[in-house]
């Protein structure tokens, strides 16, 4: 279970402390396809067994989208990954909002220093997603151009 705390944890802190630059006009995993807007670019796009992590960002860094795909050792629900994270999250100094929940999707809204922005948790069995998302720009990045595989392991809206 720690592993899953860092994962999750790790993919929000990694949103916002960016330092990897990889380019490409497609986030394309088994999971989903990213269109990438124009004055976007793809900061990180690993894909290997058990783990998927993305992250695109606008030319100022202002707003960045975040996407991580986990396997998980046991099935868990949303409401577990989202309560496990907010508690990581919270330990490691980041402001964390009160879960909202929308469809099987749980939501918490986030801040450090001044990025603010939604954390996303979606899981359907072993299989789980956490999307985030920094500034406005983020939000209309996914809502346009965010095509799941599998639309439950996703948000309906964002």
């Amino acid at each position: 279970m720690k592993r899953i705390f860092a994962v999750c944890g790790g993919s929000l802190l990694a949103v916002l402390l960016l330092t990897v630059a990889v380019r490409a006009e497609e986030v394309k995993s088994k999971y989903f396809t990213l269109d990438i807007p124009s004055g976007w670019k793809v900061e990180m796009s690993q894909e290997k067994e058990g783990l998927a992590f993305f992250i695109v960002a606008d030319s100022q860094k202002k707003n960045l989208v975040n996407i991580t795909i986990t396997s998980l050792p046991e099935p868990m629900s949303a409401k577990e990954l989202c309560t496990m994270t907010c508690d990581s999250l919270k330990a490691a100094g980041v402001q964390v909002g009160e879960p909202v929940v929308s469809g099987e999707t749980y939501a918490v809204e986030f801040s450090q220093g001044e990025a603010q922005g939604w954390q996303y948790f979606t899981s359907i069995g072993k299989l789980a997603s956490t999307v985030s998302f920094i500034g406005d720009g983020g939000k209309e990045v996914l809502q346009k151009n965010l095509k799941p595989v599998d639309p439950k392991l996703f948000p309906a809206s964002y």
